[in-house]
This record gives structure tokens, sequence and C-alpha cells, in this order.
């Protein structure tokens, strides 16, 4: 889970909502904080997997939240 402010988005609330999940994942602030993620997951998903072997069949989902007004998801593989 990350968290990107209004401020460092450069937009408001309202922009946000009117905008759709395709427009959300390319904004920059994003983009970036979708790659932090990704990064963390990596190196937790290898850690579960060196304890547990191929037993827990793990899904990853990742979530970026633009302030209190949007989330983005995504799973990732």
């Amino acid at each position: 889970f990350k968290f990107v402010s209004l401020k460092e988005s450069g937009l408001d609330g309202k922009t946000l909502e009117k905008m759709d999940a395709e427009a959300l994942r390319s904004l920059p602030a994003v983009r970036e904080k979708q790659r932090e993620a990704q990064e963390g997951l990596a190196r937790y998903r290898e850690r579960l997997k060196r304890k547990f072997g191929d037993a827990l069949r793990l899904r990853s989902f990742g979530v970026v939240a633009l302030g209190f007004e949007r989330l983005v998801f995504w799973e990732w593989n």
C-alpha cells in the first residue's frame, strides 16, 4: 500500500473524481509509487517462497491511494 497526497499528484479531488482508472495509473506520482510497491512485493514474495515453497500459491495486489479520494490497484504476478 502506498499513498500519494493531492499536493504530490498536482491535482485536486474534483479532478481525480472525473478521471478513469487508466488515466490515474498513468500519473507520474502513481507510477513511481507503483514501482516502489512492486519492488516491495517482489522482496516479500521471495522471502515467503523461500520459507514455504510453492505451498502458498500467493496472489499479490498493489494499492496506491490518491489522497482520500481515489484508489488505484492491480494484481501483480
